[in-house]
């Protein structure tokens, strides 16, 4: 009885994957895509539709007449995950749909040092609004080791805090919390067998992503990417340069010895920089000219935001939390 149970999971699993993309498909397309029997697939598609996970649109007869297919889609309205940003004197909520679609979004303006329960406070009036949510993923300008902020600069009240142990346990939702950079590279992980690099420069410091043959370099306990450390001459790091506004260095030097350290190290395809208005003349590639050889250095862009990017990574996670516990 065990076995059976775990096998019918895992049918059940292949089936809502399937059809994952939200496209139609009658129960013989859901029954080749996964190569099931038909009369599994049947029986499991119309206990989703039971549990309205599973949608019947319509029905359709073919060509040359006969009995009805009826025509099934996975709801994408089922239910919803929660993206939270949380930024100096700010946080941000986008709740999505299954299909990544915005359903809302909200700014709120935080006087002060940002807190636990400012965080807390913010995602229960989410859940209020949006009862479907199942699912929270929250980002972060710091550095996270399994849910737990162990360093991060300007946010006194979340340092060393267990935030994704404290949002499990307040509303029992599967919780993701993500280094900033760290959500952003996912943006990209579909991109093939590419190695991209990205590099961030914020207003506490930069931080750097990337993806190795494809896949986010994670690192043992998340300090990847912290190139803020490194020494950017014999009396400042990068990180003390940006605590200082970055006066009196220039920005083509400060992100070309970064990208330098960069092209040396895993010598990316693509190197994303952003954001980029602090410089914009700056020339990078030229920079690094001075240093490399042509043939190494990057495909380079520059842009003036990372939040699209960054937002669609914390997408990616928040939907892959709700598709585990739904599969």
């Amino acid at each position: 009885m065990a076995f059976s149970s775990i096998a019918k999971d895992l049918n059940r699993s292949s089936i809502i994957r399937a059809a994952g993309d939200f496209k139609v498909y009658t129960k013989q397309d859901i029954s080749r895509k996964t190569n099931l029997s038909f009369p599994t697939t049947s029986k499991i598609v119309d206990e989703l539709v039971s549990e309205k996970m599973i949608c019947i649109l319509s029905d359709k007869r073919g060509d040359t007449g006969g009995r009805k297919a009826f025509e099934y889609c996975l709801d994408k309205e089922y239910a919803y995950s929660l993206c939270i940003i949380v930024e100096i004197g700010k946080l941000k909520a986008v709740v999505i749909n299954m299909d990544k679609e915005n359903k809302s979004f909200q700014e709120k303006e935080i006087k002060g040092d940002i807190s636990v329960q400012d965080i807390l406070e913010f995602i229960r009036e989410q859940l209020t609004c949006h009862p479907k949510i199942k699912s929270i993923a929250a980002g972060i300008p710091g550095a996270v080791h399994n849910g737990k902020i162990f360093l991060i600069d300007g946010f006194k009240g979340l340092a060393n805090c267990e935030l994704e142990k404290i949002l499990y346990e307040e509303f029992q939702l599967p919780t993701i919390v993500l280094n900033n950079m760290n959500a952003l590279i996912l943006a990209f992980e579909q991109e093939g067998k590419e190695n991209i690099a990205c590099i961030h420069i914020g207003e506490k410091g930069p931080g750097c992503s990337f993806l190795v043959n494809g896949a986010p370099v994670s690192g043992f306990c998340g300090f990847q990417g912290e190139v803020g450390f490194n020494p950017f001459d014999g009396k400042q790091t990068f990180r003390e340069i940006a605590q200082n506004g970055y006066r009196n260095v220039p920005m083509e030097e400060y992100i070309g010895k970064i990208a330098v350290q960069i092209v040396t190290l895993i010598n990316p395809q693509r190197l994303m920089v952003y954001p980029f208005e602090r410089e914009c003349n700056a020339d990078i590639r030229k920079y690094c000219l001075q240093y490399l050889p042509e043939e190494v250095i990057p495909r380079i862009t520059y842009l003036h935001s990372y939040e699209p990017d960054y937002l669609c990574g914390l997408k990616k996670a928040g939907i892959e939390l709700l598709f585990q516990i739904i599969c």
